[in-house]
């Protein structure tokens, strides 16, 4: 966060569920996209960073966006085209982790995100950001990223690293 007013206005539009100034509903899918770290043998998740000039700049989260084209999108097809768009990764869907609300655009936005937990497959490709984001980090645990991490990115987090090492022991 650039300064503190950012920071505020960034806390407020992630934390209030519900607004009465809500003029949108709309649902986000996204990506907890993890990899097995060959040398080490632990898993990585991967966490983009917003770019500095586009909204919430500088915040660190997973591969998400929303599901825009029409009420015919499948959650899963919005995932799919998202993930896409911002990394230009494939991945295969292993399980839906869980949800939570948050309100955007100056409480006139309520949206739903929906995570997933991906696997990136093959595990051997190169993340190409778009322009909505300026760098990207591989993580084994959520304090290695210095990031604004609400409760609700914390949690996915958690929940993804246990299903990670639950799945591969």
């Amino acid at each position: 966060m650039q300064n503190r007013k950012e920071l505020k206005q960034f806390l407020k539009e992630l934390l209030v569920s519900y607004n009465k100034d809500v003029e949108k509903e709309i649902d986000v899918a996204g990506a907890v996209i993890y990899r097995i770290n060959l040398e080490e043998k632990i898993p990585e998740i991967l966490m983009i960073k917003r770019a500095p000039d586009d909204n919430w700049p500088n915040v660190f989260e997973f591969p998400r966006g929303k599901c825009d084209r029409g009420p015919k999108e499948k959650i899963i097809d919005c995932l799919k085209r998202e993930v896409r768009e911002e990394t230009g990764l494939k991945f295969k869907v292993i399980s839906y982790l869980n949800k939570y609300t948050y309100v955007a655009d100056k409480g006139k936005r309520r949206s739903t995100q929906y995570n997933y937990l991906c696997e990136l497959d093959p595990p051997d490709q190169e993340v190409q950001l778009s322009k909505e984001h300026s760098e990207h980090k591989w993580i084994t645990s959520k304090g290695q990223v210095d990031l604004l991490a609400v409760a609700e990115i914390e949690d996915t987090l958690n929940l993804a690293l246990e299903r990670i090492v639950v799945q591969n022991v």
